[in-house]
C-alpha cells in the first residue's frame, strides 16, 4: 500500500544535517537526518529540516532536493557554538520554529537530539501536532566516572532535558535496540511509545574495492569518528604501536576536533610521538563523504575503538565497502552494527585487538571471506527500508486508524 504523504518537521538544531560529519560536532546524526529525509521524499513525503544558523550569509532557504528543503532559523549569534554553549539557542530557537511552523501546515515534529526536542516539544504540543522524540546518543548519568556508561554530559539542562522529552514525546525513536534499552531504564519510557528504526547506509556511494592484496599488504587501518575521549583514538594509536613492525601498517585518523575539545588533536599527536608511531600516523581531518568512501574501500579494517555508541553507523557504512570492522562488544549498539564478517571485541586492551587484526589480514582466505560477509550484511541494511519503517510509524500518529 503506498504511503499517505505526509508534511514532516525534522528538528536539527544544533547541527545542518548537510555538514560533513566528523568535523567539530557533526556526526552519525547529520547523516541519518538527511539520508532518512530524502528516503521519505521518495516515498512522497515532504520534509522540512530545521537548524540553527550558524553563518550570517546562509540562505533561509535551502532546496537540498525534490521534497527536502532545509531552514535556517535565527538563534542566537550567527556563529558556530560549542555544544557546552547551546543552551542559550535554544529559547530563541524555540520562538523562530513557532513562527514558521504555525504557517507551515505540517502533520508532526520529528526532534533529532535532546536540544531540539526542549526547543521543538512546546510548540508541537501549542500547535496540536504529534511530536517524535530521536536522541542519538543519551547522556551518561549523573556521578558516572568512566565513558562507558555514554556521553558526558555537555551542559546542566541535557539530562532533565533527555527526561523532559523522553516522558513527554508521543513516541520516542531509537537508532538500536541497545539505545531503547537504555532510554526505558533510564527514563522510564514504556514500550508502547519506544520504537527503533536503525540507520542505513548507500551500498552506490560506500562500495568494494576489488584489489584485496593491496589492502592486506601495507595496511591503512582507519579511524573515523570526532576526536574527542568518548570516541577513543588514543586505542587506535596503541593498536598500531603493538602490530608487528613486519606488517608495516599504518593509521588514517579522519575527524575533527570539536570546541569542547579543542586541545585534544595536540593530545593525541603527543602520544603517537611517545609510541614512536609519528611517522605512520596521518591526521586528514574531517572528510566528504565520497572522500570518506573512498578511504574506507581503500583500508584494511576499521578500528570503531569508542566507548560508546549508540549505534555506529560507520561500521555500516565500512562494511558496505566491504571493509572488515573490529569493535567493543560493550560500546552500546555497535553489536547491531557489525555483522558476521567483523570482529567483535570482549577487551579494549591493545595486544588483544593488535593480535586481531593481525590474524584477520594474515589469512588471505579468511579476509576475503569477512570482505563478502561485511558487504552482503550492509546491503541489507537500506535507507528506503529505514523510511519505510519511519513512514509507517508517522502514519500511525498522524492517522490513529492506520498501524504503527
Amino acid at each position: 500500500m503506498p504511503d499517505a504523504p505526509a508534511r514532516i518537521a525534522a528538528i536539527s538544531l544544533h547541527t545542518s544535517p548537510l555538514e560533513e560529519p566528523g568535523g567539530a560536532d557533526a556526526g552519525g546524526m547529520n547523516v541519518v537526518v538527511l539520508e532518512q529525509s530524502l528516503a521519505l521524499a521518495r516515498r512522497g513525503h515532504a520534509v522540512d529540516l530545521f537548524t540553527r544558523r550558524r553563518d550570517p550569509d546562509a540562505p533561509a532557504v535551502v532546496e537540498v532536493a525534490a521534497g527536502v528543503r532545509l531552514h535556517h532559523l535565527d538563534a542566537g549569534p550567527a556563529a558556530p557554538l560549542a555544544k557546552s554553549a547551546m543552551e542559550q539557542a535554544i529559547p530563541p530557537f524555540r520562538e523562530a520554529l513557532q513562527a514558521a511552523l504555525r504557517a507551515g501546515g505540517h502533520d508532526l515534529v520529528h526532534s533529532h537530539h535532546w536540544f531540539s526536542g526542549v526547543a521543538a516539544l512546546p510548540v508541537a504540543q501549542e500547535l496540536g501536532l504529534p511530536h517524535l522524540q530521536s536522541f542519538h546518543s543519551v547522556a551518561a548519568p549523573d556521578g558516572s566516572t568512566t565513558l562507558d556508561a555514554g556521553e558526558p554530559a555537555e551542559s546542566a539542562g541535557r539530562i532533565p532535558g533527555e527526561r523532559l522529552t523522553a516522558a513527554a514525546s508521543d513516541l520516542v525513536v531509537a537508532v538500536s535496540e541497545a539505545e531503547a534499552r537504555t532510554v526505558a531504564e533510564r527514563y522510564g519510557v514504556p514500550g508502547e511509545r519506544l520504537s527503533v528504526v536503525r540507520p542505513g547506509v548507500d551500498v552506490e556511494r560506500f562500495r568494494p574495492c576489488p584489489d584485496l592484496s593491496s589492502r592486506r599488504e601495507r595496511p591503512t587501518l582507519l579511524f573515523t569518528a570526532r576526536l574527542q575521549p568518548l570516541k577513543a583514538p588514543d586505542l587506535a594509536l596503541e593498536v598500531l604501536a603493538r602490530l608487528d613492525p613486519a606488517l608495516d601498517a599504518r593509521l588514517l585518523l579522519a575527524g575533527g576536533v570539536s570546541e569542547d575539545f579543542r586541545d585534544y588533536r595536540d593530545e593525541l599527536e603527543r602520544l603517537a610521538a611517545d609510541l614512536g608511531i609519528a611517522d605512520r600516523v596521518e591526521f586528514v581531518g574531517s572528510l566528504d563523504r565520497d572522500r570518506l568512501a573512498e578511504s574506507m574501500r581503500c583500508a584494511g579494517a576499521l578500528l570503531l575503538t569508542s566507548w560508546s555508541e549508540t549505534f555506529g553507523l560507520v561500521a555500516l557504512e565500512a562494511q558496505a565497502s566491504g571493509t572488515p570492522v573490529l569493535a567493543w562488544s560493550c560500546a552500546g549498539g555497535v553489536k547491531e552494527a557489525v555483522g558476521p564478517g567483523g570482529v567483535v571485541l570482549e577487551s579494549r586492551d591493545p595486544d588483544v585487538w593488535a593480535e586481531s587484526v593481525e590474524t584477520l589480514l594474515g589469512d588471505a582466505e579468511g579476509y576475503e571471506r569477512a570482505v563478502a560477509a561485511s558487504r552482503e550484511f550492509a546491503a541489507t541494511r537500506t535507507w528506503d527500508a529505514a523510511a519505510a519503517q519511519l513512514s509507517a510509524l508517522y502514519q500511525g500518529l498522524v492517522r490513529p486508524e492506520g498501524t504503527a
